[in-house]
């Protein structure tokens, strides 16, 4: 059967009911995203953390220096390019947490978009859906401030790109290694340890371009060059080549039992809360194994590593933060499998039915456990209280900041007048208890200034509720961090702890004595010990661009 073109030409008929078939799937892709963006938006939010790399934004942008205090450059953020991009976002717009938040919603649909595109029939569709809407890891970390939602379309770019087989051009084949190597970088830039997840995966695609020298020249050269310039701009900006985070959560003596025992609790927990995250890894990881090539089970070979990183490392505080990612490869990694026999109605039919029945079933049982997900639940209260014997001090993050970090804080108060002062000094206290729209507002009023501060107005320790005090005390106050996250003379100096007397993520470091009354008065003199007053000289001048 043929049709005439206007022209007279015959060409092919096309095939009605694949034509149909077709638009069912294109629109289960829209409807797909769709869910995801809106369970996204229902319950974006800010944490803590994120407000350590905003106070960092806000200093840089308005002439008081690279760190989190004025008066020092240290590199308190683990996401290089997720800083930057909040620093373009907030300058461009003035818009610091509905910017950050609007980010990482579109990147957000962005990455699900890449797994919707590569997903090729609709019951493998109403399985991914599922997975990433009933999965706590994934919903709750869409937002947050931090750096999942860059991960996930980061990582997502580079799984499509080493799933590409087709054959085309020299010239091309060259431009997509650059490609590439340049999205191995921007992975690499917004958390360097997710080199853990990507490096199988990496490999194996090098490998298969063994026989081709100028495209593995193409990759690596478009990947070092990025990476040298951000290493070169912090070994100039921080005098350090790696994150100020790094040293205070590793420079740690305690033993490495304790550690993976830790780890250990993190996936418990997660997983006693979060039931799909589980499944998620286990189906994604397990089917890949079965039915996957090389390249997607080396993607899965990532995952199993990096999930043993994370149990080495002594997992985190935050309740599936760093599970979430990993999430997010398995189920692309289900979109990606080849398709079973049989696409074609009624067998599909019979599919989507299965495939629906599998999802229902998933929501109910979990609702039956008593964890409804949260896509579902959008709860606002901590499905449990940090105990140390019970849970090793792992929170329930976003549900701990409530309703006054959520979305709605600000888009439901539009009309209420501000009551409190932008700024209060850390001593009084009234620098905590801020809701979202109160450090959003802090945050447009943040001041500029072109000089130097050496004497900051008051200094105070915090590491719990570091970034709400950063925030909401202002640029002139000198925070110290006693976890040592942003205080590089305080992550320097191990941290010890035995019989797990410690919470993964807060190192609590001693203050030395005199510590306070030296950063006060500009005058590492005042340090009680002698040796603790020349090794803070000696760092200040690396760190203090006056001293």
């Amino acid at each position: 059967m043929t049709t005439t073109e206007l022209g007279g030409g015959p060409t092919a008929a096309v095939d009605p009911a694949h034509e149909v078939d077709a638009r069912i799937l294109a629109l289960s892709r829209v409807l797909m995203v769709g869910l995801v963006l809106l369970a996204t938006l229902r319950i974006a939010w800010i944490g803590d953390d994120a407000l350590i790399t905003l106070r960092t934004a806000l200093n840089i942008t308005h002439g008081w220096g690279p760190g989190f205090n004025a008066t020092e450059a240290v590199e308190g953020y683990t996401h290089p390019l997720w800083f930057l991009l909040w620093v373009g976002i907030g300058a461009l717009s003035g818009q610091w947490i509905l910017g950050v938040l609007g980010i990482s919603i579109a990147l957000t649909g962005s990455a699900v978009a890449l797994i919707a595109w590569r997903t090729t029939t609709v019951s493998r569709l109403i399985v991914v859906t599922g997975l990433l809407l009933l999965s706590n890891a994934f919903i709750e970390y869409t937002t947050s401030g931090l750096e999942n939602p860059l991960a996930f379309l980061t990582i997502g770019t580079l799984i499509a790109l080493t799933l590409e087989t087709t054959s085309t051009s020299s010239g091309r084949q060259l431009a997509r290694a650059a490609l590439v190597g340049l999205t191995v970088a921007a992975v690499l830039l917004t958390r360097l340890d997710l080199g853990v997840l990507i490096l199988p995966a990496v490999a194996v695609h090098l490998a298969h371009m063994r026989t081709d020298p100028q495209r593995i020249a193409a990759l690596v050269t478009a990947a070092v060059i990025p990476l040298a310039a951000w290493f070169a701009w912090s070994k100039a900006t921080y005098d350090a080549w790696l994150p100020n985070t790094f040293a205070a959560k590793r420079n740690l003596d305690i033993p490495i039992g304790e550690l993976f025992v830790q780890g250990i609790r993190y996936l418990w927990v997660t997983f006693a809360s979060d039931p799909v995250t589980l499944i998620a890894l286990a189906v994604g990881v397990g089917a890949t194994f079965a039915l996957g090539d090389r390249i997607t089970r080396a993607w899965a070979i990532g995952v199993l590593v990096y999930v043993a990183y994370i149990v080495w490392i002594g997992g985190d505080f935050m309740v599936g933060r760093f599970l979430a990612v990993p999430v997010y490869v398995s189920v692309f990694l289900i979109a990606t499998l080849r398709p079973l026999p049989g696409a074609r109605a009624p067998v599909e039919l019979l599919r989507v039915l299965v495939a629906l029945v599998i999802v229902l079933a998933l929501a109910a049982g979990t609702a039956m456990a008593g964890q409804l997900p949260v896509a579902l639940s959008a709860s606002q209260t901590p499905r449990w209280n940090v105990d140390w014997n019970i849970n090793g001090g792992i929170a329930d993050e976003r549900a701990f900041w409530g309703a006054d970090r959520a979305i709605g804080n600000i888009v439901f108060n539009l009309a209420l007048a501000y009551t409190k002062p932008d700024f209060v000094g850390p001593s009084t206290g009234a620098s905590m208890g801020r809701s979202l729209r109160e450090i959003d507002k802090a945050a447009r009023d943040w001041p500029t200034t072109a000089a130097y501060i050496g004497k900051p107005i008051d200094v105070a320790v915090f590491c719990g509720g570091l970034g709400e005090a950063g925030i909401s005390s202002g640029p002139q106050v000198h925070l110290i961090d006693d976890c040592g996250l942003t205080d590089r003379f305080l992550a320097e100096r191990t941290f010890t702890a035995r019989g797990f007397q410690w919470r993964t993520g807060d190192f609590h470091r001693a203050v030395p004595d005199g510590y306070v009354d030296a950063i006060r008065a500009d005058n590492p003199g005042l340090m009680k010990s002698p040796a603790d007053a020349v090794a803070l000289a000696v760092l200040w001048r690396r760190i203090r661009p006056h001293s």
